[in-house]
C-alpha cells in the first residue's frame, strides 16, 4: 500500500495504521469534491478499513450535499474517525456534523493531534482485510 497520496482538496498518508487527512487551506467542499475525497480514500486504504484521522484545521467550508454524502457513503471502510479542530470555525462546523448527520462509527473531535492520535490507538485491533473469498 502506498503511504502518501493528495489531489486538490486533501493530503493521504498511512502512518502507523491509522490514515491520515489533512484538507488543504481554504479548501470549499462541494458535492463533487466529496465524491472524489471519498473515492481517492478508498483507492488509497486498498479495501482495507482502518481509523481516520481527519484534520480540518485549514478548511473553509463543507456545503450540506457534501456533509450529506461524506456522512453516509464517505463512512465506507472507517473503523473510527477522529476529527481535529481549530476553534471556532471548524469546531461548530464538526458539531454540527455531529448533531445533523449521527454517524454510525465511533467519533470524536480533538484540538491536539497526540489526543486525536491516542483516541484511534483503541480501535487499531478493529483493522482488517474486507476482500471475501
Amino acid at each position: 500500500m502506498q503511504k502518501y497520496f493528495q489531489n486538490d482538496f486533501t493530503r493521504y498518508m498511512l502512518v502507523d495504521n491509522i490514515v491520515q487527512i489533512i484538507y488543504k487551506k481554504g479548501a470549499v467542499i462541494d458535492l463533487q469534491a466529496s465524491k472524489r475525497i471519498v473515492r481517492d480514500r478508498l483507492m488509497f486504504q486498498e479495501e482495507r478499513a482502518y481509523p481516520i484521522l481527519c484534520d480540518i484545521r485549514q478548511l473553509r467550508k463543507v456545503d450540506k450535499a457534501a456533509r450529506d454524502y461524506l456522512a453516509l457513503e464517505g463512512s465506507q471502510l472507517i473503523k473510527a474517525l477522529a476529527f481535529v479542530i481549530e476553534p471556532p470555525v471548524t469546531d461548530v462546523m464538526t458539531r454540527f456534523y455531529l448533531m445533523t448527520n449521527h454517524p454510525d462509527i465511533p467519533t470524536a473531535s480533538f484540538r491536539e493531534i497526540s489526543k486525536a492520535l491516542a483516541y484511534l490507538g483503541k480501535f487499531l485491533g478493529l483493522v482488517f482485510a474486507t476482500a471475501i473469498f
